[in-house]
């Protein structure tokens, strides 16, 4: 390997393509092999679907758990099971994924934009600031894994009787003082799509609530408003509801993998990012790497490396395009403050300004992967690759 960059003519640091993710164990296909063969592919013709709401509420430590399509449609039955509708008003970070403020529109609400702070997490003074009499909850969005501030946000929510819904999709696994996101507020909602850290079957989600009228409200509208009676016979339907149903061959999936998380996917990550830590945290070109302490331990679906641009003489679309011209495997530069898509703008009141913190993370975050298909010879050619390139790119 020569220092002169792939870019411009060098040798790859990479040769050979990194291992795909997921690769689900050989548990989960038997699993799924032996679901269809039995017919029984839908959640009332079965029983996993409710083995896997029952596995997960037990894992993350939460009464209730309501299995659903997908992570956007746990944040839109979230939102409707508290009573968040037309009139209201929901605080979210604009530093998220389009899906988050997607479901506030879709419960029939209307998003408020709130910057994020340094660690890439909601920032709680803002609540103050944005709450109106309209406010009804706030979505807390655990970015790449990296736990928010939950005490102060959770001590301004409660002063104010907002509801707090946690967007954990890529913070599976990650903790509070000790306890898993998605017990903290008043509800939590995950994802479980094909690049999550446990994926049932390409697409899933699930939402967990202490509340039980919450939990049984969530559970009726994911199943076109139908409800469960005391004997678990179901009743007529009641409301308006829609058709989230989770298969019983994802359930399978889910439950396969649910087994392996803590012991192999998540312990995987965590060595990788100590290897990260020690490769970047004094790196010149580097201002920050990801947070991760005691009370907030990261679930590190992906590795956001915070770069130093005054002290490099180019921008991160370069870095990005110079890393992966090395053969590294970068995560799609597709993410834009929500604010500014299409289809919020004009919601949020002008007079309130941009998200100016976000819009500088974005212009500086380099999102490494650590898949735990991976061995620790993958996460070292990344280390060498992102040290060459800002190296070469060095002022």
């Amino acid at each position: 390997m020569t220092d002169s960059l792939a870019l411009f003519g060098g040798s790859k640091v990479a040769a050979e393509p990194f291992p795909a993710w997921p690769r689900l164990s050989e548990k989960a296909l038997a699993e799924a092999a032996a679901t269809l063969a039995s017919g029984r592919l839908v959640q009332s013709a079965g029983l996993r679907v409710a083995a896997f709401e029952a596995g997960f509420a037990a894992w993350v430590g939460s009464p209730h758990a309501v299995a659903v399509a997908s992570g956007t449609a746990a944040l839109h039955a979230a939102l409707a099971a508290l009573g968040v509708g037309p009139g209201d008003e929901v605080i979210v970070p604009s530093h998220t994924f389009v899906a988050t403020p997607l479901a506030i529109l879709h419960a029939g609400a209307r998003p408020v934009f709130c910057d994020v702070i340094d660690d890439q997490t909601l920032d709680p003074r803002a609540l103050e600031e944005l709450s109106t009499p309209r406010t009804r909850a706030v979505i807390v969005v655990h970015l790449y894994g990296v736990v928010c501030d939950m005490g102060r946000i959770l001590e301004r929510t409660r002063a104010r009787g907002i509801a707090v819904v946690e967007d954990c999709a890529q913070a599976l696994g990650g903790e509070w003082q000790g306890r898993r996101v998605g017990t903290l507020g008043d509800a939590g909602c995950f994802s479980f799509s094909q690049v999550k850290h446990l994926t049932t079957a390409g697409e899933g989600g699930m939402v967990v609530t202490a509340r039980e009228e919450a939990a049984a409200r969530a559970r009726s509208l994911a199943d076109l408003g139908r409800e469960r009676g005391g004997d678990a016979t179901v009743l007529p339907h009641v409301r308006p509801g829609w058709n989230y149903h989770l298969t019983e061959v994802q359930a399978a999936v889910g439950l396969a993998e649910l087994e392996r998380l803590e012991s192999w996917n998540l312990a995987r990550r965590q060595g990788f990012a100590k290897a990260y830590d020690h490769a970047f945290s004094q790196l010149p070109g580097v201002k920050a790497v990801p947070l991760n302490t005691d009370a907030r331990r990261n679930a590190y679906w992906l590795y956001p490396l915070q770069l130093d641009l005054e002290r490099l003489t180019c921008g991160i679309d370069r870095v990005r395009e110079a890393l992966a011209a090395e053969g590294i495997p970068l995560q799609p530069a597709t993410w834009r403050e929500s604010c500014d898509e299409p289809v919020f703008v004009g919601l949020a009141d002008p007079a309130a300004g941009r998200c100016p913190n976000a819009e500088a993370l974005r212009a500086c975050t380099l999102a490494l992967y650590l898949h735990p298909t991976w061995d620790r010879p993958h996460i070292d050619l990344v280390i060498a690759a992102v040290k060459k390139v800002l190296r070469a790119f060095r002022r």
